[in-house]
């Protein structure tokens, strides 16, 4: 797949979510189909701050999120195939997917005021630079509502920030299945239990 190709493929998997949160109020239910695990470099933005890009009209339309570039397993809404990373000079684009790397280092802050505004990066593109190989910026869209984040270090004050977050499903959904998946078919590799809240500790 070319990159024109890929990056078209990649922000229509991205756009499709947020069409149906305007639509219902509130993220679609989290399905396992589009949950596919692969093996290989990702980005990985659920801790990432964001930075909003705006239109002519001072509209936000999308935000810029500043994530991780990881290797190992992941899982996303593509085949492996379409996932590979595919360089371009020194540019590498790639695509945000989860896994649970941060769970023990990091706990999970919830914003729930109606009216929060977060990035949803779960299968927008990113793109990496030679001079900055263990960073990805990646384009995501807007959604609106609670949220949860392993961003903003459990001060609630962070709210007011935007970051890559996810919705409390997503949220329940993405780290226990992440965590059931991996340990029964690949329990070699080190998963991480689901992130504990702000005040387990």
């Amino acid at each position: 797949m070319g990159i024109v190709k890929f990056v078209a493929f990649v922000l229509t998997l991205a756009l499709l979510p947020m069409t149906a949160h305007a639509a219902k109020g509130k993220g679609p239910t989290p399905k396992p189909d589009l949950a596919l695990f692969c093996e290989g470099t990702y980005a990985l933005c659920i801790k990432a701050p964001c930075v909003p890009v705006t239109n002519a009209k001072g509209t936000v339309t999308s935000v810029v999120c500043s994530c991780t570039v990881e290797e190992g397993w992941s899982m996303g809404p593509a085949t492996c195939a379409d996932r590979r990373v595919l360089k371009h000079g020194s540019t590498s684009h790639m695509m945000s997917t989860y896994s649970n790397y941060y769970n023990t280092e990091e706990q999970t802050l919830t914003c729930n005021t109606t009216n929060q505004q977060w990035a949803n990066c779960y299968g927008a593109p990113c793109t990496s630079n030679n001079g900055e190989p263990n960073r990805a910026h990646c384009t995501c869209p807007v959604w609106t509502g609670e949220m949860k984040t392993l961003g903003g270090k459990c001060d609630k004050g962070n709210c007011n920030a935007m970051w890559s977050a996810a919705t409390p499903a997503q949220n329940t959904f993405a780290n226990n299945y992440f965590f059931e998946y991996m340990s029964k078919n690949h329990p070699k590799y080190p998963a991480k239990p689901p992130a504990k809240v702000c005040g387990a500790i």
